[in-house]
């Protein structure tokens, strides 16, 4: 089995290096391993990672009930919701993160950015009836509000918009986008008090 603490270390390192990769494509401001630490102070998301890395350590090492207390540290301090047995692969990418659900069955690839108010939740396959939470593959970006139930794979390299709902799986390069909006015209009628 391997070691716990080098697996954290080579966990954290590689979820900066990915970090830094997106800032650089997105913002050109990628900055090199030296920054580490300061943007675990300044950088909510990447502090996010550190303590989701510190709970799979407890849980890794056995140590009794402190994986479970960890996931509740993360939930009061940035409002996330993760169990302490999703299965999170290195080099994963947290945007903002208030609001991120993890499912004690989900599973986070390679590469992957997750924005906040995202979720990957249990649910049951509306054919087969099987229970489990989404598997997402590498480099998958779900985007702020998405939704993800059940037991579904994203492929590779796929991309999840904002407001996504999405409850079946889709091979790799997809794009996910949400549903159409609808727009009802608004009643300007009053309502009647009630005596």
């Amino acid at each position: 089995m391997a070691n716990p603490l080098l697996t954290f270390l080579t966990s954290v390192r590689a979820d900066y290096e990915t970090n830094q990769r997106y800032r650089a494509k997105y913002h050109g401001d990628g900055q090199g391993l030296s920054r580490l630490p300061a943007d675990a102070v300044t950088r909510i998301g990447f502090q996010m990672m550190i303590a989701m890395r510190s709970m799979a350590l407890l849980r890794d090492a056995k140590v009794p009930l402190l994986p479970q207390v960890a996931s509740r540290l993360i939930r009061h301090l940035y409002g996330a919701e993760v169990h302490w047995n999703a299965t999170l692969h290195n080099g994963i990418s947290i945007v903002h993160g208030t609001g991120l659900v993890l499912s004690h069955r989900a599973t986070v690839g390679e590469g992957c950015i997750l924005f906040h108010n995202v979720t990957l939740g249990e649910g049951i396959d509306p054919e087969t009836r099987e229970t489990g939470a989404p598997t997402l593959g590498r480099d998958v970006h779900v985007g702020p509000g998405a939704t993800l139930l059940g037991p579904i794979h994203v492929g590779d390299g796929s991309k999840i918009m904002a407001g996504a709902v999405l409850t079946r799986s889709v091979p790799p390069g997809s794009l996910v986008r949400p549903a159409d909006s609808v727009v009802v015209e608004r009643t300007t009628a009053r309502p009647k008090a009630v005596r």
